[in-house]
């Protein structure tokens, strides 16, 4: 009786994979059912892939014009394309904006973003402009700047510090052409060697 059970043992060692392999056609399609990645996969998608625009470029020169002169001159250590092929996403920025009036102001900022249909620089993360012909600094988290209007936008607090003055506010708006400012928000103004009339 022993000896038949271990006979018997030894018999399913090496009938259980023949069975397995005898049984094959029956339980291979729902094992194949289950083990198929869900959504299915459709080759003809992958030939017809549209071509590509993906880049990363290091330090790229971007210049803008109007009538054969310069209004923006941007530079930056590195760029990537954005969510469509006319945006690039840039890396430590440094721009030079040409106003109405031949003025330049100098920008730069941590991370930007361009759109070169709408000709709009978002720039963000400790950005600077500097304007050393009328001696001040601005300073502020983010920036909209418009090449086409030559406005800039600044909707968070803001810093303006010049020679003799400092003004913080809660927004900015600058219009390049007319040279105006529009603070807004709570405003906070502080004057040095100001003479009472």
């Amino acid at each position: 009786m022993k000896g038949l059970r271990r006979l018997n043992g030894r018999n399913l060692v090496w009938q259980v994979p023949l069975l397995l392999l005898f049984s094959f056609p029956l339980w291979r399609p729902p094992l194949a059912a289950f083990l198929a990645p869900r959504g299915g996969y459709d080759p003809s998608l992958a030939q017809n892939r549209p071509d590509g625009h993906d880049f990363v470029m290091n330090r790229v020169h971007i210049t803008q014009s109007h009538q054969g002169k310069n209004t923006l001159d941007l530079v930056s250590e590195q760029a990537m394309t954005g969510q469509t092929t006319d945006e690039f996403k840039m890396d430590q920025i440094k721009a030079v904006i040409t106003g109405k009036d031949g003025k330049l102001s100098y920008v730069s900022a941590r991370k930007g973003v361009f759109d070169k249909s709408t000709s709009l620089l978002t720039l963000i993360d400790d950005v600077v402009i500097n304007k050393p012909s009328e001696k001040y600094e601005i300073t502020t988290e983010l920036l909209h700047y418009d090449d086409k209007s030559k406005i800039a936008y600044c909707p968070g607090a803001t810093k303006l510090k010049g020679e003799k003055i400092t003004i913080k506010g809660g927004s900015l708006t600058y219009n390049t052409f007319a040279g105006s400012y529009d603070i807004g928000g709570r405003v906070f103004c502080r004057l040095t060697e100001f003479i009472r009339p």
